[in-house]
């Protein structure tokens, strides 16, 4: 089982070998074991179990080539033709912004978050306009950039960001944030906001 250690050596010396003999022995059983068991061992590697769910969902390949629609890339990044007439001379940032988020979009947000606002009797404030939105997506975008533990909290006075205290009032953020609404609610006899929490669900 163990080497026998020389006269020289201490009791933790002999001690540490008949540990260090038999973990040897324990590790060379489990290797065996698993190499000697049948398919359901649970030192099956992660392999061997990738392999028996693939044999579960067995489908038969039927040999044919599929054909890609996908246009070849010359390696230029190039912008469609259609949206390339959208795009002015020099585009700015902003150009290219648009072309995802138009004003005919923003333009149907707004209106959206207005129904909510008046279906849930949310009127504290006035109606979100197209600038509102904008004002509240650049919110979002600076705050997933620079992130704070609470949303109240570039407008305290020990961590205030000027880029959005000076762009808007906390309070109507928070506004803007609670009437945020993308589809009509058209069932008027249940309240909307448990709808939507349902489905969410």
């Amino acid at each position: 089982m163990s080497k026998l250690m020389e006269n020289e050596s201490s009791d933790d010396d002999i001690f540490y070998s008949i540990n260090s003999d038999i973990s040897d022995i324990d590790s060379d059983e489990v290797k065996n074991d698993c190499v000697n068991d049948e398919s359901d061992s649970p030192c099956e590697s992660s392999d061997d179990e990738s392999v028996s769910t693939n044999n579960k969902h067995h489908e038969d390949w039927s040999g044919e080539s599929l054909k890609s629609n996908l246009s070849s890339y010359d390696s230029k990044l190039q912008l469609l033709p259609g949206f390339q007439s959208n795009l002015l001379q020099n585009p700015t940032p902003m150009d290219y912004f648009q072309l995802y988020f138009t004003p005919e979009l923003v333009s149907y947000i707004a209106d959206q978050a207005n129904l909510y606002r008046i279906q849930t009797n949310n009127t504290k404030q006035s109606s979100m306009t197209d600038i509102d939105f904008n004002c509240l997506l650049g919110f979002l975008f600076y705050a997933s950039v620079v992130p704070l533990p609470n949303k109240r909290d570039y407008w305290s006075s020990s961590s205030r960001h000027s880029i959005v205290a000076d762009a808007t009032s906390r309070d109507r953020i928070m506004y803007l944030l609670s009437i945020l609404h993308f589809h009509l609610c058209r069932n008027s006899n249940n309240n909307c906001s448990t709808q939507c929490h349902t489905s969410k669900n």
